[in-house]
């Protein structure tokens, strides 16, 4: 059975913790609200860090129709409409945004069944993931994947960006899947470690099921259709 966190919780979430408990409860045992209180906000901030790397199992909010594509994130879409993706496609897509706030889960699924084609990375600033700037300039990772149909004989439905962008707390972007592996929709591609956005160039013939504003959930929310 998988522990419902992911791999960096307990380096990051046990150090507050313990930092929590001592100044909360050496304040109790000396009558100190000057440790009490720090203590207690220590003590929160381990919670959030608990409530942010988890990672429990997700299944579709209803069984999906073919072609259908599942969200990449947990989020707000942020972004919309036609754009031209640049650096790989080349070409006219549909570009759709998910930011996520540190309330957010932050592992990434798999939108659709496909091969990784490439995958690259990044370094660069920290913009808060809503800049507009941040897509261009913040560290990120990118996954061009080829679709695929599932079933034994599976077509190419086209291709797919998928990027992990960093936003202003977040300092690491984790992505799994290899250059020649195959991907399997729903499954875990990777994790952006705090507050963060996902950017998802797909083909320009995606007819979306959401708009602006919507709240979606990574491996749960259809997002549309091929």
């Amino acid at each position: 059975m998988k522990i419902p966190f992911m791999p960096e919780t307990w380096s990051m979430f046990l150090p507050v913790l313990f930092a929590g408990w001592a100044l909360f409860f050496t304040g109790l045992h000396l009558g100190s609200w000057g440790l009490i209180l720090p203590g207690a906000v220590v003590l929160v901030v381990a919670a959030l860090i608990l409530n942010f790397f988890r990672d429990f199992e997700k299944t579709p909010e209803r069984k999906l129709a073919p072609k259908e594509i599942l969200s990449p994130a947990d989020g707000k879409v942020v972004v919309l409409g036609l754009a031209k993706e640049k650096f790989y496609l080349k070409k006219n897509s549909l570009h759709i945004a998910i930011f996520m706030n540190p309330l957010n889960n932050h592992v990434q699924r798999a939108p659709y069944d496909g091969k990784v084609v490439k995958k690259v990375y990044h370094p660069g600033e920290f913009l808060a993931a809503y800049d507009d700037k941040a897509d261009l300039v913040n560290e990120q990772a990118h996954l061009v994947v080829d679709l695929q149909t599932p079933g034994k004989k599976p077509k190419s439905a086209g291709r797919m960006v998928v990027k992990q962008i960093a936003g202003f707390l977040c300092r690491r972007v984790k992505t799994t899947p290899e250059v020649g592996e195959r991907i399997k929709q729903g499954e875990r591609i990777g994790r952006i470690l705090l507050g963060s956005r996902v950017d998802l160039f797909l083909p320009v013939n995606f007819k979306p099921a959401v708009k602006l504003g919507d709240q979606v959930l990574a491996g749960e929310t259809i997002l549309g259709k091929l």
